[in-house]
């Protein structure tokens, strides 16, 4: 469910078969476009819609990737589980929405189905969950090129491309942050549901044009010891808002929800 650079990259990892036990039956974009763009660079002949009802009434599918969007997660999430399909979420931060999560999480349970959600574009996260318990602290710090950066509160139509020298463009909650920042910043949201939650999950954010990718530091402290955690990232070549590793983070979520056996740090 979404075409574009990220869905391209787990569309094209499932057809050329690096995801064991899985086949790639369906793809979903609003723009028609993107799906025929895509059709043309696999091997396989899945089902390609612009229409989620379509979509969903692929016969065979039983796990559903969304690479759209927050929003479409909001819009489509509950029915794709109610539906009784697993579903897998790459815009993290739609989790944040108190009254989404929960409605989710209770279908899971009615339904069996499971809602998987990758580390994305940054490690530590099985350390974070281990001790969510016995954390006192959570802070994350971003530092991206501007051009890469999109501020829904920014006066310049969300573009932060003008900034000439490295600048803290935000300092608060995981919460405000994916507001903020819905396309730039899920791995916020991913260690904040890992860890101490949303509101006590602190964020910064820094524009530097001399960023030569996206970079991540985690700091986390609590009885269990202090734990820093620093991910200096490749951009996706096809889309600098996000991480090469948050593709490659999902491609592997992928494998282990589609294929047996042993399971490291799972």
């Amino acid at each position: 469910m979404g075409c574009g650079a990220i869905g391209r990259g787990l569309a094209l990892a499932v057809d050329e078969g690096v995801v064991g036990g899985a086949e790639l039956v369906a793809i979903f974009d609003q723009d028609i476009s993107n799906t025929q763009d895509l059709l043309k660079r696999l091997k396989s002949n899945p089902k390609a819609s612009n229409s989620f009802e379509n979509f969903m009434a692929t016969e065979g599918m039983t796990l559903v990737v969304e690479a759209a969007s927050q929003e479409a997660i909001r819009q489509h999430g509950a029915n794709i589980v109610s539906m009784g399909k697993h579903l897998l979420i790459m815009s993290t931060g739609s989790l944040l929405d108190a009254d989404l999560f929960s409605e989710l999480s209770a279908l899971t349970q009615q339904t069996g189905c499971r809602i998987f959600v990758p580390s994305g574009a940054v490690g530590g996260i099985d350390a974070i969950r281990a001790s969510r318990h016995e954390l006192q602290e959570v802070t994350l710090t971003t530092r991206k090129p501007p051009h890469s950066l999109m501020d829904t509160d920014s006066a310049n139509g969300g573009t932060l491309k003008d900034i000439t020298s490295a600048t803290v463009v935000f300092e608060g909650s995981a919460r405000e942050a994916v507001r903020r920042f819905p396309s730039n910043i899920n791995v916020a949201a991913t260690i904040s549901l890992a860890g101490l939650g949303p509101e006590k999950t602190r964020v910064r954010i820094i524009a530097d044009p001399e960023a030569k990718g996206n970079i991540h530091e985690v700091h986390a402290a609590g009885r269990s010891g202090v734990m820093r955690f620093i991910m200096e990232n490749v951009p996706h070549p096809e889309n600098p808002m996000t991480s090469h590793l948050a593709v490659l983070s999902a491609i592997e979520t992928l494998r282990s929800a589609c294929e047996g056996g042993l399971r490291v740090g799972a």
